[in-house]
Protein backbone atom coordinates (compact mmCIF):
# COMPACT_ATOMS: atom_id res chain seq x y z
CA UNK A 1 0.00 0.00 0.00
CA UNK A 2 1.11 3.28 -0.94
CA UNK A 3 1.56 6.22 1.44
CA UNK A 4 -0.43 8.06 0.25
CA UNK A 5 -3.43 6.13 0.59
CA UNK A 6 -2.51 5.54 4.73
CA UNK A 7 -2.51 9.52 4.74
CA UNK A 8 -5.54 9.40 2.80
CA UNK A 9 -6.97 6.95 5.56
CA UNK A 10 -5.94 9.45 8.26
CA UNK A 11 -7.41 12.47 6.69
CA UNK A 12 -10.69 10.91 6.47
CA UNK A 13 -10.40 9.87 10.32
CA UNK A 14 -11.08 13.57 10.59
CA UNK A 15 -13.42 13.83 8.17
CA UNK A 16 -15.44 11.52 9.97
CA UNK A 17 -15.06 13.33 13.42
CA UNK A 18 -16.49 16.23 11.85
CA UNK A 19 -19.30 14.54 10.02
CA UNK A 20 -20.17 12.62 12.76
CA UNK A 21 -20.21 16.02 15.15
CA UNK A 22 -21.82 18.13 12.75
CA UNK A 23 -25.20 15.48 12.19
CA UNK A 24 -24.92 15.05 15.89
CA UNK A 25 -25.60 18.85 16.47
CA UNK A 26 -28.40 18.92 13.58
CA UNK A 27 -30.03 15.95 15.60
CA UNK A 28 -29.93 17.96 18.51
CA UNK A 29 -31.40 20.77 17.26
CA UNK A 30 -33.83 19.27 15.70
CA UNK A 31 -34.77 17.53 18.83
CA UNK A 32 -34.78 20.90 20.81
CA UNK A 33 -36.57 22.65 18.48
CA UNK A 34 -39.76 19.40 18.29
CA UNK A 35 -40.00 20.16 22.15
CA UNK A 36 -40.66 23.28 22.05
CA UNK A 37 -42.90 23.13 18.88
CA UNK A 38 -43.83 19.53 18.25
CA UNK A 39 -43.22 16.33 17.53
CA UNK A 40 -40.26 15.50 15.10
CA UNK A 41 -40.44 13.46 11.81
CA UNK A 42 -39.61 9.94 12.83
CA UNK A 43 -39.21 8.80 9.44
CA UNK A 44 -36.98 11.91 8.53
CA UNK A 45 -34.68 11.67 11.50
CA UNK A 46 -34.15 7.70 11.23
CA UNK A 47 -33.33 8.26 7.67
CA UNK A 48 -30.56 11.09 8.46
CA UNK A 49 -29.34 8.43 11.31
CA UNK A 50 -29.33 5.46 8.96
CA UNK A 51 -27.36 7.65 6.46
CA UNK A 52 -25.09 8.89 8.83
CA UNK A 53 -24.12 5.19 10.16
CA UNK A 54 -23.37 4.13 6.15
CA UNK A 55 -21.01 6.91 6.06
CA UNK A 56 -19.65 6.52 9.24
CA UNK A 57 -18.74 2.26 9.10
CA UNK A 58 -18.20 2.97 5.24
CA UNK A 59 -14.85 5.14 6.35
CA UNK A 60 -14.00 3.10 9.13
CA UNK A 61 -13.49 0.15 7.20
CA UNK A 62 -11.17 1.84 5.18
CA UNK A 63 -9.60 3.68 7.90
CA UNK A 64 -8.54 0.44 8.93
CA UNK A 65 -7.62 -1.32 5.94
CA UNK A 66 -5.65 1.35 5.78
CA UNK A 67 -4.36 1.04 9.34
CA UNK A 68 -3.31 -2.76 7.86
CA UNK A 69 -1.17 -1.64 5.18
CA UNK A 70 0.42 0.59 7.47
CA UNK A 71 0.87 -1.93 10.27
CA UNK A 72 2.32 -4.35 7.18
CA UNK A 73 4.89 -1.41 5.71
CA UNK A 74 6.79 -2.29 9.07
CA UNK A 75 7.10 -6.29 8.80
CA UNK A 76 3.87 -6.11 11.35
CA UNK A 77 1.25 -8.93 11.12
CA UNK A 78 0.27 -9.46 14.03
CA UNK A 79 -2.73 -7.28 13.83
CA UNK A 80 -3.72 -8.37 10.36
CA UNK A 81 -6.47 -10.94 11.95
CA UNK A 82 -8.13 -8.30 14.20
CA UNK A 83 -8.11 -6.16 11.38
CA UNK A 84 -9.85 -8.16 9.12
CA UNK A 85 -12.19 -9.56 11.69
CA UNK A 86 -13.16 -5.79 12.99
CA UNK A 87 -13.56 -5.17 9.40
CA UNK A 88 -15.79 -7.94 8.35
CA UNK A 89 -17.96 -7.47 11.68
CA UNK A 90 -18.14 -4.09 10.13
CA UNK A 91 -19.25 -4.79 7.17
CA UNK A 92 -21.99 -6.67 8.67
CA UNK A 93 -23.10 -3.85 10.88
CA UNK A 94 -23.43 -1.72 7.76
CA UNK A 95 -25.20 -4.48 5.97
CA UNK A 96 -27.89 -4.41 9.12
CA UNK A 97 -27.73 -0.31 8.59
CA UNK A 98 -28.69 -1.09 4.92
CA UNK A 99 -31.49 -3.11 5.85
CA UNK A 100 -33.39 -1.17 8.47
CA UNK A 101 -31.80 -3.96 11.12
CA UNK A 102 -31.04 -1.36 13.35
CA UNK A 103 -28.12 0.56 13.42
CA UNK A 104 -25.05 1.03 16.47
CA UNK A 105 -25.04 4.28 17.83
CA UNK A 106 -22.50 6.84 16.10
CA UNK A 107 -20.72 7.51 19.54
CA UNK A 108 -21.15 4.75 21.68
CA UNK A 109 -22.18 1.23 19.13
CA UNK A 110 -25.05 0.87 21.04
CA UNK A 111 -27.91 -0.46 19.16
CA UNK A 112 -30.68 1.96 17.90
CA UNK A 113 -33.57 -0.07 17.59
CA UNK A 114 -36.02 -1.02 13.81
CA UNK A 115 -36.49 -3.98 12.47
CA UNK A 116 -38.33 -7.22 13.49
CA UNK A 117 -36.96 -8.37 17.37
CA UNK A 118 -34.77 -10.59 15.68
CA UNK A 119 -32.99 -8.52 13.67
CA UNK A 120 -32.39 -6.41 16.32
CA UNK A 121 -31.20 -8.82 18.48
CA UNK A 122 -29.09 -10.31 15.69
CA UNK A 123 -27.89 -6.48 15.48
CA UNK A 124 -26.90 -5.76 19.30
CA UNK A 125 -24.69 -9.26 18.85
CA UNK A 126 -23.20 -7.83 16.12
CA UNK A 127 -22.32 -4.65 17.91
CA UNK A 128 -21.14 -6.56 20.61
CA UNK A 129 -18.82 -8.74 18.40
CA UNK A 130 -17.74 -5.69 17.17
CA UNK A 131 -16.94 -3.71 20.18
CA UNK A 132 -14.39 -7.39 21.44
CA UNK A 133 -12.62 -7.51 17.69
CA UNK A 134 -11.94 -3.40 18.94
CA UNK A 135 -10.49 -4.35 22.01
CA UNK A 136 -8.20 -6.87 20.25
CA UNK A 137 -7.12 -4.57 17.75
CA UNK A 138 -6.14 -2.26 20.93
CA UNK A 139 -3.43 -4.89 21.98
CA UNK A 140 -2.42 -5.35 18.75
CA UNK A 141 -1.73 -1.44 18.14
CA UNK A 142 -0.03 -1.56 21.23
CA UNK A 143 2.01 -4.06 20.27
CA UNK A 144 2.98 -2.24 17.19
CA UNK A 145 4.25 0.70 19.07
CA UNK A 146 6.60 -1.66 21.18
CA UNK A 147 8.06 -3.30 17.90
CA UNK A 148 8.42 0.33 16.16
CA UNK A 149 9.08 2.25 19.27
CA UNK A 150 6.01 4.46 18.37
CA UNK A 151 4.79 6.01 21.60
CA UNK A 152 2.11 7.59 19.85
CA UNK A 153 0.95 3.74 18.68
CA UNK A 154 1.49 2.45 22.06
CA UNK A 155 -1.24 5.47 23.72
CA UNK A 156 -3.16 4.98 20.32
CA UNK A 157 -4.08 1.39 21.69
CA UNK A 158 -4.01 2.22 25.42
CA UNK A 159 -6.48 4.96 24.94
CA UNK A 160 -8.90 2.47 22.40
CA UNK A 161 -8.45 -0.62 24.91
CA UNK A 162 -9.86 1.75 27.98
CA UNK A 163 -12.70 3.23 25.50
CA UNK A 164 -13.98 -0.09 24.41
CA UNK A 165 -13.85 -1.92 27.12
CA UNK A 166 -16.21 0.85 28.46
CA UNK A 167 -18.34 -0.07 25.70
CA UNK A 168 -18.35 -3.58 25.90
CA UNK A 169 -19.31 -3.63 29.63
CA UNK A 170 -21.77 -1.04 28.83
CA UNK A 171 -23.22 -3.19 25.98
CA UNK A 172 -22.93 -6.53 28.01
CA UNK A 173 -25.18 -4.48 30.34
CA UNK A 174 -27.82 -3.46 27.37
CA UNK A 175 -27.62 -7.31 25.97
CA UNK A 176 -28.60 -8.31 29.31
CA UNK A 177 -31.10 -6.08 30.56
CA UNK A 178 -29.56 -4.49 33.39
CA UNK A 179 -30.05 -0.65 33.07
CA UNK A 180 -28.36 1.38 35.90
CA UNK A 181 -24.95 2.73 34.85
CA UNK A 182 -25.34 1.39 31.32
CA UNK A 183 -26.28 5.18 29.92
CA UNK A 184 -23.56 6.08 32.23
CA UNK A 185 -20.81 3.86 30.92
CA UNK A 186 -21.51 4.49 27.38
CA UNK A 187 -21.64 7.81 27.87
CA UNK A 188 -18.09 8.19 28.99
CA UNK A 189 -16.79 5.30 26.56
CA UNK A 190 -17.82 7.55 23.90
CA UNK A 191 -15.49 10.83 24.33
CA UNK A 192 -12.99 7.99 24.85
CA UNK A 193 -12.99 5.95 21.60
CA UNK A 194 -13.29 9.67 20.15
CA UNK A 195 -9.90 11.08 21.42
CA UNK A 196 -8.96 7.44 20.26
CA UNK A 197 -9.84 8.27 16.75
CA UNK A 198 -8.10 11.89 17.29
CA UNK A 199 -4.77 9.92 18.31
CA UNK A 200 -5.27 7.34 15.38
CA UNK A 201 -5.85 9.64 12.32
CA UNK A 202 -2.58 11.31 13.76
CA UNK A 203 -0.65 8.12 13.81
CA UNK A 204 -1.58 7.28 10.39
CA UNK A 205 -0.57 10.85 8.84
CA UNK A 206 2.44 10.40 10.79
CA UNK A 207 3.05 6.79 9.32
CA UNK A 208 2.30 7.70 6.01
CA UNK A 209 5.53 9.84 6.36
CA UNK A 210 7.82 7.61 7.51
CA UNK A 211 6.49 5.51 4.80
CA UNK A 212 7.53 7.86 2.55
CA UNK A 213 11.20 7.80 4.25
CA UNK A 214 11.89 4.42 3.48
Amino acid sequence: MSATMVRTGGVMVFFLILAVLVTGFMLAGAMAGAGAGGVPDPARFGSTLSLTMIVYLAIMIFVYWTTKGLFNAFAYRRADTPIMTLMILMAINLALTLFGAGAPSAETGSPSGGGSAAFGIFSAIAVLATVMAWIWFSIAAIGFGTQVGSQLWKAIGIVYLVGTSLAFVGNGLLLSGIGGATGLILLIAGPVVLGGWVCHGIGLIIGAREMART
